[in-house]
C-alpha cells in the first residue's frame, strides 16, 4: 500500500484496509490490527487519545485510519454476523477434530484429505475411513462456503462449481449449528442460554422435502449484490469521513474526499447500493442525515438475531433473515417506501434516534431490533453461572487452555455488547462522537476499552498483545501465546484438509524477528500437540 492514498489494491476477503496517506489493515483470520509506522508515530504523540486535542491535518488522517481499523475490529468482534464470521476459522478445526483423529488412526497421516477423497476407489459409507474423510471435507467446505457467501456473494459463481457444494441453505445450517454447538460444548452444554441448534434439523428437513428454494441440490441461488466485505468497508469508511468532517469543523468537502482517492470501489460500493436501492440522491455534506441513515442500516444489517443469539422465527426465511447483504437490500427498500421521513430522521446521532429509526426499519421486515440483539448477548452472563465465570476470566485473562480462542472471542462479544446497550449511538456513529462537542471522558473510556486485542508496533510489525492496566502482563502474554498457537494450528489443519503439496509455514507475520525455522518449530509443536503426529510425517498425495 503506497502513501499517496491509493487503496484500490487486491485484498484477500479477510483483509480490511484503510489506506489514506497513513494506512492500516485489519486481518480477520489473524485477528490483528496493523498500522503503518507513520500512523503509529503520529498517534503516540498524543497522550489524550484519538478523540481530542488533534490539530495537524496529517495527524487527523492518521487518527482516522486508526478509527477505521478499530471499527473493523468492532465489526468482527462485536456484531453478531462478524462474530460468526470470525468463529468460522476455529470452527473448521473444532467441528472436525475427533474425525481427524479417527482418520489418522485408520489411514495414517496423508495430505491432503480432499485429494485422498478424489483419488479413492474405496466405499465411503458410515464408519469407513472414506466416510470419515467425507465428513471432514464436507464440514470444512460447508463452513468455508458459508463464510464466502456471507462475506462476498459475488463469489457464488465459483462456489457452486465446487463438487463439495451442496446447497445454500445447507451451508448456513452447518455454519450456524457447528458454531453454536462449539459454544455450547465450551460454556453451555445444556443449551440453557444459546439457541438449541439440535432442534433445528426437523424444520430444515421439511424445507428439503418440499424443495424450498435454496434447500435442495441444484436449486437456484439468489444472493445480494454485496456482503459483509462491502458493508464493513463502507461502514468504516463513512464513519472515518465523519470523524474527519467534524474534526475539520465541517470544512471537509466531497471534492476533497474524491481528490484524496478515498472513494475507490471497495469503499463506496455499499453506499452507492444504498442510494440506488433507497432511491435517494447523493447527500449535500458528510453531516447529511442520509449518512447517519446509511451507517444505521449497516449496523442493523450486520446484527441479525435469528438463530444467534435468538431462536429462529421463520425457518423458510432463515437465509434471508441472517444474510447481511439481503438484510441490507430489504432495509434500503424499506427506506424507499418513505424516503422523505427516513432521509431526514437522523440529525443529532442520539440514542433516541438510534432506537426509533431502527424500530421503524426493522418492524416492517419482522426482524429483531439491533438493541434487542445486543441486550440478549449482554445478559448471558447475568443468567448463567458458566457465562458469569467466563466473563470473570475475561476480566483478568485467566483463560484455561481448552478452546481458548472460542472462550476469548465469545467473552469479547459479550463485553462489547454490554457497552453497546448503554451507548448504541456511539458504536453506530463513532466519527460523530469522537471529536468536537460530543467528546466526553465516557467516550474516551469506551473507545479504549474496546480497542483491538492484538496489534503491531511502530518499529516492529510483529504481533503483540495490547496491555491493559487492569490485567497482569503475564496473564495477557500467556493468553496471547496460546491464542496464536491455536491460530497457527487452525491454519495447518486447513492446509491438511484442503491444500495439496507440502505444508507451508508462512507465519512470518507473527514475528518479524523469527526465522523460517522458528516459524516451523512453533507451528509443528502446536500441530503435534493437537494430533500426536508431526507434519514431517505426512505422505503427500
Amino acid at each position: 500500500m503506497d502513501n499517496n492514498g491509493n487503496d484500490d489494491l487486491e485484498f484477500s476477503p479477510g483483509e480490511y484496509g484503510a489506506c489514506i496517506n497513513a494506512h492500516g489493515l485489519y486481518s480477520a483470520s489473524r485477528f490483528v490490527l496493523r498500522l503503518s509506522p507513520e500512523t503509529h508515530r503520529r498517534i503516540s504523540s498524543y497522550q489524550t487519545g484519538i478523540v481530542s486535542g488533534v490539530k495537524d491535518p496529517e495527524d487527523l488522517r492518521a487518527f482516522s485510519t486508526y478509527l477505521h481499523e478499530t471499527i473493523h475490529w468492532w465489526q468482527h468482534a462485536g456484531s453478531s454476523a462478524g462474530f460468526l464470521m470470525s468463529m468460522t476459522f476455529p470452527i473448521q478445526t473444532h467441528a472436525n477434530f475427533s474425525h481427524l483423529k479417527s482418520l489418522l488412526a485408520s489411514v495414517g497421516p496423508k495430505k491432503s484429505i480432499r485429494r485422498l477423497i478424489e483419488i479413492s476407489t474405496e466405499p465411503g459409507g458410515f464408519g469407513t475411513p472414506m466416510g470419515t474423510a467425507n465428513i471432514v471435507a464436507n464440514n470444512f467446505y460447508d463452513i468455508e462456503f458459508f463464510r464466502e457467501l456471507v462475506s462476498n456473494p459475488a463469489s457464488v459463481s465459483r462456489v457452486i462449481k465446487d463438487p463439495f457444494f451442496n446447497w445454500q441453505g445447507h451451508c448456513y445450517e452447518i455454519g450456524y449449528s457447528n458454531i453454536i454447538g462449539t459454544i455450547a460444548r465450551s460454556v453451555d452444554r445444556e443449551f440453557s442460554v444459546v439457541p438449541d441448534a439440535r432442534k433445528w434439523e426437523p424444520e430444515f428437513q421439511k424445507l428439503r422435502e418440499k424443495k424450498a428454494e435454496g434447500w435442495y441440490l441444484g436449486s437456484d441461488i439468489h444472493v445480494a449484490p454485496l456482503g459483509t466485505l462491502q458493508i464493513f468497508e463502507g461502514q468504516a469508511r463513512f464513519a472515518q469521513l465523519q470523524y474527519l468532517y467534524f474534526s475539520s469543523q465541517g470544512k471537509l468537502t466531497w471534492e476533497e474526499i474524491r481528490a484524496r482517492n478515498m472513494f475507490t470501489e471497495r469503499y463506496i460500493k455499499a453506499f452507492e447500493e444504498f442510494l440506488r436501492l433507497s432511491e435517494l440522491q447523493w447527500p449535500v455534506s458528510v453531516d447529511d442525515p442520509i449518512i447517519g441513515l446509511f451507517l444505521l442500516i449497516c449496523d442493523i444489517s450486520i446484527n441479525p438475531g435469528e438463530g444467534f443469539p435468538l431462536p429462529i422465527q421463520f425457518f423458510e426465511a432463515f437465509v434471508t433473515d441472517v444474510s447481511p447483504g439481503m438484510r441490507f437490500l430489504f432495509l434500503c427498500r424499506t427506506v424507499a417506501k418513505d424516503r422523505k421521513a427516513f432521509a431526514t430522521a437522523i440529525r443529532n446521532y442520539s440514542r433516541d434516534e438510534y432506537i426509533s429509526v431502527a424500530e421503524a426499519l426493522t418492524r416492517p421486515l419482522l426482524i429483531h431490533h439491533p438493541l434487542l440483539v445486543s441486550q440478549t448477548i449482554a445478559k448471558w452472563s447475568d443468567s448463567n453461572p458458566a457465562f458469569k465465570d467466563l466473563m470473570a476470566r475475561f476480566k483478568d485473562f485467566s483463560f484455561g487452555p481448552e478452546n481458548l480462542p472460542v472462550s476469548l472471542l465469545l467473552s469479547q462479544l459479550i463485553s462489547f455488547n454490554a457497552d453497546k446497550i448503554h451507548r448504541p449511538e456511539f458504536f453506530c456513529w463513532p466519527g460523530a462522537w469522537m471529536t468536537g462537542q460530543r467528546v466526553s471522558e465516557e467516550i474516551v473510556t469506551l473507545f479504549d476499552r474496546n480497542s483491538a486485542l492484538f496489534v503491531d508496533k511502530e518499529d516492529d510489525d510483529s504481533v503483540f498483545p495490547r496491555l491493559h492496566t487492569d490485567r497482569s502482563e503475564e496473564a495477557v502474554h500467556r493468553t496471547f501465546e496460546s491464542f496464536y498457537q491455536f491460530n497457527v494450528t487452525y491454519d495447518m489443519t486447513s492446509q491438511w484438509i484442503s491444500t495439496p503439496g507440502p505444508f507451508k509455514y508462512d507465519y512470518g507475520w507473527l514475528s518479524s524477528k523469527g526465522t523460517f525455522e522458528d516459524c516451523k518449530n512453533f507451528a509443528d509443536r502446536g500441530f503435534e500437540g493437537a494430533y500426536g503426529v508431526s507434519p514431517d510425517e505426512f505422505e503427500l498425495i
